[in-house]
């Protein structure tokens, strides 16, 4: 069956259908994985993605690993009850120092969520089109299976990508047995600290220090290989 659009606008039906699939798909996302077989990613039901599968090439395939609000336990509860995003960024945050209380504000609407220890958030080589800021736990960054630093509460990752416009230079992936994380996408990002030059001359440093640490790590990678 194929229909033109200007069919499918005029067809109630579809369009009603559409706005279910619409409504329940962020429920049913937390309930599967996407799993790499050969060159195509399938989804397959959790539970049975083992924890060297959880590698996704899009930042929309790897939210399908995240804990989301509906299906929090109780742990989950107590620690999102004694973390404040907000005051976390405006206090504890060096990106975002000094960045007036409504903008942090606004940044604060991000998607709030919960990870397992070894889930990735940011894969090398792959697309990156979110920020996470730590609100509990760690978060440990490799560069070709290097251990490159290992991100807190009150810090920011994914800003690398957003700046440089390619691909992810390292994998992000939770070390702790469970994270908190704030999501923001780049594009919110941008939007809400376009008019704040001091966050973009301390974004400049921070890249700065990832392209050190991950120079760093190539050295070491290349030093182990010639090794071997």
């Amino acid at each position: 069956l194929r229909l033109k659009p200007s069919q499918i606008q005029r067809s109630p039906w579809i369009m009603r259908a559409a706005s279910r699939l619409l409504r329940w798909a962020p429920i049913a996302a937390p309930l599967a994985w996407p799993r790499r077989e050969g060159t195509e990613w399938k989804v397959v039901p959790q539970g049975q993605a083992p924890r060297n599968e959880l590698f996704c090439s899009t930042t929309g395939d790897r939210e399908f690993a995240y804990i989301h609000e509906h299906n929090w336990n109780e742990q989950m509860w107590n620690i999102a009850g004694r973390v404040d995003f907000q005051s976390l960024m405006e206090e504890g945050c060096y990106l975002l120092k000094g960045v007036a209380s409504d903008v942090i504000h606004r940044l604060s609407f991000g998607a709030k969520v919960f990870a397992r220890k070894g889930t990735v958030l940011i894969e090398e080589g792959s697309e990156n089109s979110a920020i996470f800021v730590v609100g509990h736990g760690a978060l440990k960054v490799t560069h070709r299976g290097e251990k490159v630093s290992t991100i807190g509460p009150g810090q920011v990752v994914g800003l690398y990508t957003m700046l440089k416009g390619t691909n992810a230079s390292a994998t992000v992936t939770v070390s702790s047995d469970l994270a908190y994380v704030l999501e923001l996408r780049h594009s919110h990002f941008q939007s809400c600290l376009e008019d704040e030059p001091s966050v973009k001359q301390r974004m400049q440093v921070i890249l700065e220090q990832r392209e050190a640490q991950n120079k760093a790590a190539e050295m070491v990678h290349k030093t182990t290989i010639r090794e071997v």
